[in-house]
């Protein structure tokens, strides 16, 4: 794995707050404070007063020097522990260490924490799955983070504008696209009918009618009789 993206999302409302490209060989928890930041940043020039309280994440963001300094901060992480084979030593460490890592400890005993660690399973991951599968940017040819980051946040963006769509109009994502689709091609079936309907068109849309279930019946009737290659196959899918 060359590169890997790192989401900030909104659970309430399923807003991406910040998109990047990372190196591959980057630890999650020496990105998590960054990405805040970012977040937090983009808040600001969007014009928003909400800030960044409480931050949810799976275990590979729990690290001792990443909760303390999000603590730091004022934020509050509900992040699940590592699970380790002995107890953990703070003999060595700095006592706000401790501190916040038994903070985080005990608020995700409770069920808030539990539920924000479901929110996070679903949501976060459906935005990955948004932009990197149905998107199309799991894969990129480009060279430099700079440009690599660039292409990323326009995907980031269009999955945003997406969201925002669908709460505004109810509709805007790839599958409501396909189903306009069939929606227009409906209207258009309904046109068309309602030209049949005019004087004269219904009468030789009936004969059409009539030669074809003529033909088919023949052929229906004939085609044990009739060459391979006239015979009307029938088949169906399983798609």
């Amino acid at each position: 794995m060359g590169y890997k993206a790192e989401h900030v999302v909104d659970l309430e409302h399923e807003i991406i707050l910040s998109a990047t490209v990372q190196e591959g060989t980057a630890s999650d928890a020496g990105s998590l404070l960054g990405s805040l930041i970012a977040a937090q940043g983009n808040l600001i020039l969007a014009g928003s007063e909400e800030s960044i309280e409480e931050v949810t994440a799976d275990k590979g963001y729990h690290s001792n020097a990443a909760i303390s300094d999000c603590s730091g901060f004022g934020v509050r992480t509900y992040i699940p522990e590592l699970e380790l084979k002995y107890e953990r030593v703070w003999a060595d460490k700095p006592e706000e260490y401790e501190r916040s890592m038994t903070n985080n400890r005990q608020r995700m005993r409770r069920s808030k924490g539990k539920r924000l660690q479901r929110q996070r399973s679903e949501k976060v991951e459906r935005s990955f799955a948004h932009t990197c599968e149905t998107g199309g940017a799991r894969r990129t040819w480009l060279r430099g983070m700079e440009k690599i980051n660039k292409r990323y946040l326009l995907q980031a963006a269009s999955r945003n504008l997406g969201t925002l769509m669908r709460s505004l109009f109810g509709t805007g994502s790839p599958l409501g696209l396909q189903g306009a689709v069939w929606g227009l091609f409906g209207l258009y079936i309904a046109v068309i009918e309602w030209l049949c309907g005019l004087p004269g068109a219904s009468s030789r849309l009936r004969s059409v009618r009539t030669n074809n279930r003529l033909i088919k019946t023949a052929h229906e009737n004939h085609r044990h009789y009739l060459p391979t290659s006239q015979r009307i196959a029938m088949f169906s899918t399983g798609c």
